[in-house]
């Protein structure tokens, strides 16, 4: 395969991926990161179409504007991975990167000598450098974030080996002047299938990061109760009886707000919402510092899950909720609220059922002793 063929797939591969990002911009669930991407694509696969037509028709200033494109769209691509890690480097970074690597290759270019040779090999090479190196540490950002993320590990693979390809081929070129863009060489046909493959790998695993995100939102969103942000019900029991599995010792705890229809009727179910997420924050805030599990089971009926081995006693940590939830309600809605709670040790219950059998059993004796 020759290389005008290459770099026509290229093109062809980046323009495809171009088109598939773009049609994910208007999905509200897209990640910012979409738009950039598909115009870096664009970018690409013009400079791509455009370069194959001038090696085909000997058009040095075709050629050149081809290489300034490939910059450019190298460079938006780095802007599309850092807006993806939200990586901290500023936007002026991007628009000097540009300017820098298109004025140099310009010069490079004139003062060379319009005909291809090694000198333009090696100018391309260093600049590419730039850009390349910039999202290789942006894609190296995103993996540290999301170490198991397989689509993660490609993108920071494939731009790193890219990278790589440039180091080596920058002094390869340098030592040889027959080494040009269209010579046989297998240095100069291993870059391009390189770059074909940069393409190929960098549209997969970036459509596949943001398929990989989606599904896990979707995932989240099927086990969170959208008020309180904490478990379902459903996602609470699941990992309870994993817990219970595993014999690992812990209480289970269930937590009714008291008097929460009257809330309703005398403040309105605008403040009862307020109320209901103020306390599923609390118990979130236990579930992060005591490693235990919380979900909203119904209405105003909540489960806390809490281990035998705590740095506070059990005791302390309600007790603890109870002022913090009663400090928060008079603020929000000005009125302390209360909850009552039932609750059953995991070494007192054979099942998950027998487990929240025992503590709904308590809670409904606490919720009686209430209303005397």
């Amino acid at each position: 395969m020759d290389i005008i063929t290459i770099i026509v797939l290229t093109g062809l591969t980046n323009l495809t991926f171009a088109l598939y990002s773009w049609q994910q911009v208007s999905n509200p669930e897209s990640h910012a990161a979409c738009k950039p991407f598909a115009q870096a694509q664009l970018i690409k696969a013009v400079s791509y179409f455009i370069f194959a037509a001038s090696l085909y028709h000997a058009l040095a200033d075709m050629r050149l504007i081809a290489n300034l494109l490939i910059f450019i769209g190298c460079w938006a691509e780095a802007r599309a991975y850092i807006q993806l890690a939200g990586t901290k480097l500023r936007g002026r970074f991007w628009a000097i990167g540009i300017v820098t690597t298109c004025a140099v290759f310009t010069w490079m270019h004139y003062t060379s000598g319009d005909n291809l040779n090694n000198i333009m090999i090696v100018t391309s090479s260093v600049l590419l450098l730039l850009p390349i190196g910039t999202s290789a540490y942006a894609l190296y950002q995103l993996y540290r974030q999301h170490p198991g993320s397989a689509f993660a590990r490609v993108l920071l693979t494939v731009n790193s080996m890219m990278l790589l390809f440039c180091i080596v081929r920058a002094p390869v070129a340098a030592t040889n002047p027959d080494f040009y863009i269209t010579q046989r060489l297998f240095m100069n046909q291993a870059f391009m299938f390189a770059t074909f493959i940069f393409a190929l790998g960098n549209g997969i695993g970036f459509i596949g990061f943001l398929k990989e995100r989606s599904d896990q939102k979707l995932r989240q969103r099927a086990d969170v109760d959208y008020l309180t942000a904490i478990y379902n019900r459903q996602c609470f029991e699941k990992l309870t009886k994993e817990k219970l599995k595993s014999g690992a010792s812990f209480s289970l705890y269930f937590l009714d707000i008291d008097k929460f229809k009257s809330v309703n009727d005398r403040f309105g179910h605008a403040a009862g919402d307020q109320a209901l997420r103020c306390f599923g924050k609390l118990l979130r805030n236990k579930q992060e510092k005591h490693h235990g599990i919380v979900g909203r089971l119904g209405g105003e009926e909540f489960g806390l899950l809490l281990p035998q081995s705590t740095a506070s006693s059990h005791q302390q940590i309600l007790q603890t909720l109870r002022d913090n939830f009663a400090a928060e309600t008079q603020t929000l809605i000005g009125e302390p609220l209360t909850f009552s709670l039932g609750y059953c040790t995991s070494n007192n219950a054979a099942s998950l059922h027998e487990l929240m059998h025992k503590a709904d059993i308590l809670l409904y004796a606490a919720k009686a002793e209430l209303a005397k």
